[in-house]
């Protein structure tokens, strides 16, 4: 019993220390970009990296980040890969880091199901479906 145990153990899938969370992109049309949104949470006792994702609908894929470019303005750049250190929570979200699913080769309407490959140092490949949403617009507030 206890070799079993041990067996287990060493062949345990590390993916099961690392869940994604809340994975959505934006709504758009063929030809077009997007934008994929989502949690890591990382229970292991070892940081992990985000270094590369994969989506078939996109020419192109990039993770970004977006920085303050000065001037009240902000921008994005493309950054090679996300750490996510123990024990936390990374969130790729609007406005911050996220993924860029680039060169469209298919509309991705409202609803929409997508299969998404992430690529993680410890935990390796982990597939997730992304549902396509429209883009939640901040209320205006009137401060009296």
């Amino acid at each position: 019993m206890k070799l079993l145990l041990t067996l287990l153990i060493l062949f345990s899938n590390p993916s099961d220390k690392l869940k994604i969370k809340e994975p959505w992109m934006r709504v758009s049309a063929k030809g077009q970009t997007t934008g994929l949104y989502f949690k890591i949470e990382n229970n292991s006792d070892k940081a992990d990296t985000l270094y590369k994702v994969e989506f078939e609908p996109a020419g192109k894929v990039e993770i970004h980040e977006t920085y303050d470019a000065g001037n009240d303005m902000m921008g994005m750049r493309e950054v090679k890969f996300i750490v996510i250190p123990a024990k936390s929570t990374f969130e790729l979200k609007p406005g911050a880091h996220h993924v860029m699913l680039m060169k469209l080769k298919t509309d991705i309407p409202k609803g929409y199901e997508g299969e998404v490959t992430l690529f993680f140092k410890q935990a390796g490949k982990i597939v997730i479906k992304a549902e396509a949403k429209e883009m939640m617009k901040k209320k205006m507030m009137n401060h009296n």
